[in-house]
């Protein structure tokens, strides 16, 4: 491997890193977890270059939330106090599985151009928005004709999840009259509803 082949497989394994970091969900899972989400996240980052349509990127999604699922499992909770288990580790929630490679694949791909200028802008209309608590509320609020049973990501299953992807493209019809795309979406949302900017017209 040559330094230069050296110094992009360090880049793209710092990127990856901070990708992990910004979903700020490592400690929601069990020890060792972040290290094994990585190394898989590395592997499907490789294959992105191949990904020429919305099918064949739905494709790699489902297969990582799918491998995630059967892998990765929330750590247990303890009783500060007294050391005894008050939430048992379990296996995650689609939801919580999604969340952490759309932020992450946001990050890669929309944020840092990754894997090359070429390549990350055809990926961009692909990437989903990110689905967290606050934005939840917030769609479940405004289209209350659309039943989510879910109230935690936790809770939010494949299904459920598709569901909340659709509400979040119709809210980006609706409200920024498709003006963005979903990638961008997640954005201005995040901001509004967990910093505080105030909700769309």
């Amino acid at each position: 491997m040559s330094e230069r082949e050296i110094a992009e497989q360090a880049k793209k394994q710092n990127v990856l890193d901070m990708a992990l970091t910004f979903t700020a969900m490592m400690r929601v899972f069990s020890a060792g977890s972040k290290e094994r989400i990585a190394r898989h996240l590395g592997e499907l980052t490789s294959r992105l270059h191949a990904i020429t349509s919305s099918e064949d990127y739905e494709r790699l999604h489902k297969d990582f939330c799918k491998w995630f699922c059967r892998e990765i499992s929330t750590a247990e909770k303890k009783n500060r106090n007294t050391g005894k288990v008050i939430r048992p580790s379990q296996p995650v929630s689609f939801g919580q599985a999604a969340k952490v490679l759309d932020i992450a694949l946001k990050v890669y791909v929309f944020y840092c151009v990754q894997p090359t200028s070429d390549v990350a802008p055809r990926l961009h209309p692909f990437l989903h928005g990110a689905i967290d608590g606050p934005l939840m509320d917030y769609l479940k609020c405004k289209y209350p004709d659309v039943p989510v049973q879910a109230t935690t990501i936790a809770q939010v299953d494949e299904r459920t999840y598709q569901l909340l992807q659709e509400l979040a493209a119709r809210d980006t019809r609706d409200s920024f009259h498709n003006n963005v795309l979903l990638v961008q979406y997640d954005d201005i949302m995040w901001q509004r509803l967990n910093r505080g900017t105030g909700a769309p017209d």
